[in-house]
């Protein structure tokens, strides 16, 4: 009886600390900047639903972060990740205009941006980037869920659609990780979390901007250690 319960008791702190520890989210409600900072005004209504945060103006790109050097942060989204799987990092997007300098509609990225200040390069500190979708009133006039999910974090290589940064290429001059950086290792040290559209390897000409961003949010499931560890528990009050 003692074990059963004690098995049980495991189990419940288990899934306790892995629900507490599994989503975050920087809504703006009532204007706050939730640790995020950027090209972008927090405004406390017409958000999916609250607050949102809002660039309009001229710009090249759009640019939110967290965890800048000297700017604030939202430690949910930085940290160490290699102990998890399927991590899903979204965003929602409303595009209310996106023109070219003589009043066309154009399409630009969005993607997320992931920094280790630890590992430098030539061409700054060291990243990774992926694409979550285009914005553009033909692709989000309405509030529009993007996302990605990485699967495993502790992959030495990129995974597909993936871009390193942080040197160049000496002969295509794209973006590459620099030395002694791997995708791996900048999930294992996240700095600096960024919702961006700067893709790395490319440059744009500004445009003008009324964009919408409300819900960057990271979804963590438990780490696969302690999903091992429940099963087990569970075939063990089985056998019992």
């Amino acid at each position: 009886m003692f074990r059963r319960f004690g098995v049980l008791m495991a189990l419940a702190g288990i899934s306790a600390a892995a629900h507490a520890a599994s989503t975050t989210v920087a809504g703006f409600d009532g204007g706050s900047n939730d640790g995020f900072t950027g090209n972008a005004v927090f405004e406390a209504s017409g958000g999916n639903p609250g607050g949102a945060a809002r660039h309009a103006g001229d710009f090249f790109f759009n640019e939110l972060r967290t965890g800048g050097i000297g700017e604030p942060a939202n430690p949910g989204f930085l940290g160490d990740y290699s102990s998890f799987t399927n991590i899903e990092f979204s965003v929602d997007v409303k595009t209310n205009l996106l023109n070219d300098f003589i009043g066309n509609p154009i399409a630009r990225p969005i993607g997320v941006m992931l920094i280790d200040h630890d590992i430098q390069g030539p061409s700054g500190p060291s990243g990774v980037y992926a694409d979550l979708g285009i914005l553009g009133v033909q692709f989000t006039p309405d509030w529009t869920t993007l996302s990605v999910t990485i699967a495993d974090p502790t992959s030495s290589t990129l995974p597909s659609g993936w871009i390193g940064f942080g040197d160049e290429d000496p002969v295509t001059f794209e973006p590459i990780l620099p030395a002694g950086a791997t995708f791996a290792s900048v999930l294992a040290s996240v700095d600096e979390f960024r919702i961006t559209g700067a893709t790395p390897g490319f440059f744009f000409t500004n445009a003008f901007w009324d964009v919408q961003i409300d819900n960057i949010s990271v979804v963590v499931p438990e780490p696969a250690s302690l999903a091992m560890l429940s099963l087990g528990l569970l075939g063990c009050l089985r056998r019992r």
